[in-house]
């Protein structure tokens, strides 16, 4: 790879998970994104049926009762069931190649069997797909920010995805009760106009949520654009039932020149019905040292019809972000993988939720490898960072637990452990007390590899028994296979037997195509 070449490139390498899902030698050469195809293409009207899995087991299941208290924590996102079988069902998104589109993006559908964490169908989604709109293109991203809601109100899930193949865009693709079938591009969507941020038109993200409090699922598509709200229900021709503004998040600093837009999240963080949006970005002054780099936290509640910054809330620096009641008190709370300064990047941050909002109420609180409870000494390297959360009740016991991530992600971080820290809450928040370590060589996988194994992470019950499970994706490079595997929830924490993994040719039947599966994300 020449320096020219990397130049070129570096408008696609921008956003988190698309800087990694080009990195380690795959093509980085300037896009020439062809024109787009709006509608869907002639052929088949359905997308084709889910099929026979292709997965392994390690361990058999632990065996236990449903747990007795069975609440679901506050701002935990709605299970995925997109054929309405009553089955939780997963969907990744995997941001490498498919067949004619280096990087073009596919998504990973598993329908769950209600048998443990055993699945029972499995799904290949891409635009080469008659009735996926558009056409597979080169770094188009299909799969990037995968998010599982019922978009139209008819009971079934719907998958929503954004994707770069003429401009940033939203897919919806709809549930029934065969599957995921059809899909509609959403007309109009706006995109992200951030004056200090990195070329965002190559750095969109999605989210979804009750922005307006008013029961139905929204989208949110494009920081600083007077339609980024895409509010729901949506026709079956993708239009949304109307829009509002996103105010472009504020420079937090004057020193902030520019900076990388890196995700968003959403949740009730106030109790007041309606979901906020935290935004997340990253600047890196040439010569800074990490501890230096700066991640400013954007929060935004609802305004005239559209969502605005308050003047009130200062969200600590970080990279990431999930919601969760972690302290069981009906709110929401927001958790954060901390930055900048001698915070520790294997680190948690609860910011607690309130009526006034999140900093108004219990001081947030910061779990480390040396809070006791906490296995495993603190990595020695910047590289062993928390780089994706998630939320929901592991062990049945009404509070929210919090799962983490540390893949080694960056092209060139250095090889060692890559783990998922299990953080358990309870009356007081997240203590430390009964927190868990999981790395692949737990679960059969390889022990230490940079496979980016916790790259994405997701809680959700997927055996009906009350307690939620660990989807956690090791999306690969150009030489380690994708896996993902399903971890039984217990109440004793996450059980190590008893785990379905998932390779790429679990859906896609050749083998032959990297799929960096999860890579673009775990719908929630």
């Amino acid at each position: 790879m020449n320096v020219e070449d990397d130049e070129q490139g570096a408008g696609r390498k921008r956003g988190a998970r698309r800087r990694w899902a080009i990195g380690a030698g795959a093509v980085v050469a300037a896009a020439a994104v062809a024109i787009g195809v709006a509608a869907a293409r002639s052929g088949s009207p359905n997308i084709a049926a889910p099929h026979a899995c292709h997965t392994a087991a390690h361990g058999t299941a632990p065996a236990g009762a449903p747990a007795k208290d069975g609440r679901t924590p506050a701002g935990s996102a709605p299970v995925a069931d997109f054929d309405g079988d009553g089955h939780p069902d997963l969907a990744m998104g995997a941001l490498g190649d498919v067949e004619n589109a280096s990087a073009g993006g596919s998504i990973a559908v598993a329908y769950g069997s209600g048998d443990g964490t055993a699945l029972a169908r499995c799904q290949y989604l891409t635009q080469n797909d008659a009735a996926i709109p558009g056409k597979a293109d080169y770094e188009a991203y299909f799969g990037t920010d995968v998010v599982a809601r019922d978009l139209d109100g008819d009971g079934y899930t719907d998958l929503a995805t954004a994707v770069f193949d003429d401009e940033p865009s939203v897919i919806i693709v709809w549930g029934s009760p065969d599957g995921l079938k059809s899909g509609v591009r959403v007309p109009g969507a706006g995109s992200s106009h951030v004056s200090w941020t990195l070329d965002q038109a190559l750095e969109e993200h999605l989210v979804a949520g009750d922005f307006d409090g008013d029961g139905h699922a929204d989208l949110v598509f494009g920081l600083g654009s007077g339609k980024g709200l895409l509010k729901g229900p949506f026709t079956r021709s993708g239009t949304p039932a109307g829009t509002g503004p996103v105010t472009a998040p504020r420079r937090p600093a004057p020193g902030i020149g520019t900076a990388n837009y890196s995700g968003l999240v959403a949740g009730d963080l106030d109790g007041d019905g309606a979901d906020e949006l935290i935004a997340f970005h990253h600047d890196e002054p040439l010569g800074t040292a990490k501890s230096e780099e700066r991640w400013p936290v954007s929060y935004f509640r609802a305004r005239n019809g559209g969502l605005a910054q308050p003047d009130d809330i200062d969200l600590p620096d970080a990279a990431a972000g999930a919601v969760g009641d972690v302290n069981g008190d009906g709110l929401a709370d927001l958790v954060l993988s901390p930055r900048r300064g001698k915070v520790s990047h294997s680190s948690v941050t609860v910011v607690y939720g309130s009526e006034a909002g999140p900093t108004k109420g219990k001081r947030p609180v910061t779990i480390d490898r040396d809070t006791p409870g906490v296995p495993g000494a603190e990595p020695q390297d910047k590289d062993a960072a928390f780089v994706s959360l998630d939320t929901g009740d592991v062990n049945g016991d009404g509070y929210a637990d919090v799962v983490a991530g540390s893949p080694r992600s960056k092209e060139y971080a250095k090889t060692g452990p890559e783990q998922v820290l299990l953080l358990l809450g309870g009356p007081n928040g997240p203590t430390g007390e009964g927190a868990q370590v999981v790395d692949a060589g737990d679960i059969g996988g390889r022990k230490s590899a940079r496979a980016t194994f916790g790259m994405s992470v997701r809680l959700t019950d997927m055996d009906g028994d009350h307690r939620a499970d660990l989807t956690v994706a090791a999306p690969g490079d150009d030489k380690v296979r994708s896996s993902a595997w399903v971890l039984p929830g217990t109440g004793h924490g996450l059980a190590t037997d008893g785990v379905t993994r998932l390779y790429g040719d679990t859906f896609e039947h050749t083998g032959k195509l990297r799929l960096y599966m999860g890579g673009g994300g775990i719908a929630r």
